[in-house]
Order: structure tokens, then sequence, then C-alpha cells
């Protein structure tokens, strides 16, 4: 089982991915990161450590688009470039 560690560090190498490419937002879903370290999520998978990781780099401004209890997973706009907290 991946930790939100694995998680958090995939979802910062996206984040600054996506800010290299001069983009202003990037859209992260729980399930597309849990696969994007080659787990492939169960349909009933919580994603509890996925959604932990992306959770706790939230920041201002930063938006849940989709709650964390839906069936396609979690999903948040992150706003670019990232400001420190």
């Amino acid at each position: 089982m991946t930790s939100s560690d694995h998680y958090g560090q995939e979802l910062i190498t996206q984040l600054q991915r996506a800010t290299m490419r001069g983009m202003k937002h990037i859209l992260v879903n729980a399930r597309e990161l849990h696969s994007s370290l080659g787990d492939v999520p169960e349909a009933n998978d919580k994603l509890v450590s996925c959604r932990v990781a992306m959770q706790r780099e939230m920041k201002a401004g930063d938006v849940i688009l989709v709650a964390e209890d839906s069936a396609v997973g979690m999903t948040v706009r992150y706003m670019l470039p990232r400001i420190a907290h």
C-alpha cells in the first residue's frame, strides 16, 4: 500500500511540472493521482492516503471541486505557482 508521503511527492512533482509549463492552475483527481503511482484503485477504494496528501497540499485559493466521498474521487483545483503557507 502506498503511503500519503508517496502521494504527496507525486502531487508536488505534478504541480511543479504544471508550473514549468506556465499553467495557472491544475486539476488533480484522487483516483488519477492514485493510478499515477501504478496502483489501480478498486471501485470501493476510499483512497484515504491519497486524499490526505491532497488535503495537506491545499493552500489559500485552492478549491475542492468534487467532494472526497464522490465515487469519481476527490478533485482539487490547485492554483499555480504555489505560494508558501
